[in-house]
């Protein structure tokens, strides 16, 4: 009932083609042969070659699995058709748990209010990784909204998570750390593209 946290955008990537699988859906991720291995054995050495292989992931736009958000589609999502500060409300103590107000973890899903569309914990809770590479400039990405460095394995995660301060919980606010990076609040969540 509360969300998935200390997972890499590894795993992230790995769960969403396996759930795709398992459901006989067709997996968005083209993955590199050795990453699973290297995700499984999560060491600090580990961690260079999992960095390494992250480059490698390819994502097939045609298939019908699940997936990670682009930024662009988080942002999106976590608008929610309004202009807020959070993702359903100016307050953050309305829609979000963050250092002030989660008791040093994450709580169920959904006790919060919900945002212009109806989602829930977009804002505090746990960040969220998403598709894209990090690039420091972000408003190019509403003329090319997919942006990848195929030569880093930094990539993006968003919203905030129970330990931040209510400033990163905004729903313009973006953080990065490497792909094979692992954080008590740092989480994913998964959409499919319908045709």
């Amino acid at each position: 009932k509360r969300p998935v946290e200390s997972v890499s955008w590894c795993d992230a990537v790995l769960f969403c083609n396996k759930l795709s699988e398992n459901e006989g859906l067709e997996p968005c991720y083209a993955l590199p042969e050795g990453l699973e291995t290297a995700c499984k054995n999560q060491s600090d050495s580990a961690g260079d070659s999992v960095d390494a292989l992250s480059k490698e992931v390819k994502w097939n736009q045609n298939a019908n699995g699940y997936r990670l958000p682009t930024e662009a589609e988080w942002e999106y999502c976590a608008r929610g058709g309004e202009e807020l500060k959070y993702a359903g409300s100016d307050n953050i103590d309305e829609v979000g748990w963050y250092g002030k107000n989660s008791g040093s973890g994450t709580h169920r899903v959904g006790e919060k209010k919900a945002n212009g569309y109806g989602l829930y914990d977009m804002s505090g809770n746990v960040w969220e990784w998403v598709w894209d590479s990090w690039k420091r400039e972000y408003e190019s990405s509403t003329t090319d909204p997919v942006y990848i460095d195929s030569s880093s394995s930094e990539r993006v995660f968003r919203g905030g998570g129970w330990v931040s301060n209510a400033w990163r919980t905004r729903v313009s606010f973006r953080r990065w750390n490497d792909a094979s990076s692992c954080f008590s609040d740092v989480g994913f969540r998964i959409l499919r593209t319908i045709p």
